[in-house]
């Protein structure tokens, strides 16, 4: 039996989270589509609802099939730490460069979770190159419209250098993005790799 983890997060369905050391025999899909549907994206800065669980799936749907897994698992591992913005995260960068020291902690265990999370999904991680590329270009398409469809005008430009897509995003509620997620993922996960219907 596994011990108690030092450091734990409740999920959804009551399970235990271990944020130190997760395992993929820790991951529950459903846990996790719950938990990003109800995350709004931009740290709640959205003029309405907008979960990571919709942003996930319209990354995943710019991909070719056979990588759009990682699309949609790409921003997974927000099911345990919430939707840190990049400017957050770029503080936290400048924060741990001005320090002169390795990864910041958060970055350790965004790490793990996405490695315990892609592995239950029998996917490589860190990601290839070519894959980890086309994945940040999806989301960038996504984030372009995101600021364009979602959120109010900005009084800084944000110098995006990739295009909308044409197709205007119309907010889900959270119980649609999470069934659309899990649609999504009974769809795209390989055999063996946990049920979740």
């Amino acid at each position: 039996m596994r011990e108690i983890p030092k450091v734990w997060m409740q999920t959804a369905s009551g399970k235990a989270w271990d944020m130190l050391h997760p395992l993929p025999e820790d991951v529950d899909w459903r846990d996790i589509a719950y938990h990003l549907a109800k995350i709004c994206r931009f740290n709640g800065a959205t003029l309405s609802h907008y979960s990571v669980a919709q942003h996930s799936i319209i990354v995943a749907r710019q991909l070719p099939p056979e990588w759009r897994l990682y699309g949609l698992l790409h921003d997974a591992h927000e099911f345990a730490f919430g939707d840190m913005t990049q400017p957050v995260k770029l503080a936290l960068s400048i924060f741990k460069h001005e320090r002169g020291n390795g990864m910041s902690a958060y970055e350790v265990l965004e790490a793990r979770a996405a490695h315990a999370i892609h592995r239950a999904a029998g996917l490589f991680f860190p990601l290839v190159d070519e894959i980890e590329d086309a994945v940040k270009r999806a989301d960038m398409v996504a984030l372009a419209t995101e600021a364009r469809d979602l959120l109010a005008p900005s009084s800084i430009p944000w110098g995006l250098i990739h295009k909308p897509l044409t197709r205007p995003i119309i907010p889900w509620s959270w119980p649609k993005a999470e069934q659309e997620f899990l649609a999504a993922l009974d769809h795209m996960l390989p055999a063996g790799a946990g049920g979740v219907r």
